[in-house]
């Protein structure tokens, strides 16, 4: 019996313990938990000579992905910018804004949320011909 297939075999059936990612091989312990619960895959790469060593090639999520993927959720969350930043470890506002994606539903709830706030609110200014033109546009 092939004693490398065997472990190989007994450790995919047994759950990991301990930390599920470490700092020395974070990257393909990602690959490979990505490629197990199928968000990604990995591909061996077979050298085609001798001297070289075999590799995975891989597809998928990336650890990285998750980033803009904390930024997006903290700012749905009213978490400040400067807190989101210092969590996700953004060091300039401009970096931060490349992660910070607005989406359309994200400006079209902001545009609700604005003519909620000037149908209810005398505070708010609006000019009498832009306030018609909100009025009919809400009732259609």
């Amino acid at each position: 019996m092939d004693t490398g297939k065997f472990v190989g075999e007994a450790m995919r059936s047994q759950p990991k313990t301990g930390r599920v990612f470490d700092s020395e091989n974070l990257r393909t312990e990602w690959e490979k938990a990505c490629d197990a619960c199928e968000l990604g895959k990995r591909t061996k790469i077979v050298p085609k000579d001798e001297n070289s060593f075999v590799w995975y090639k891989y597809k998928g999520l990336l650890l990285h992905d998750l980033r803009r993927s904390a930024v997006r959720n903290l700012r749905k969350a009213g978490v400040p910018e400067t807190v989101i930043m210092k969590i996700t470890g953004h060091k300039t506002a401009e970096v931060f804004r490349r992660y910070n994606i607005v989406s359309t539903d994200d400006v079209s709830a902001a545009m609700r949320s604005l003519e909620l706030k000037v149908s209810s609110d005398s505070s708010v200014t609006v000019s009498a011909k832009r306030r018609r033109l909100l009025l009919t546009s809400r009732s259609k």
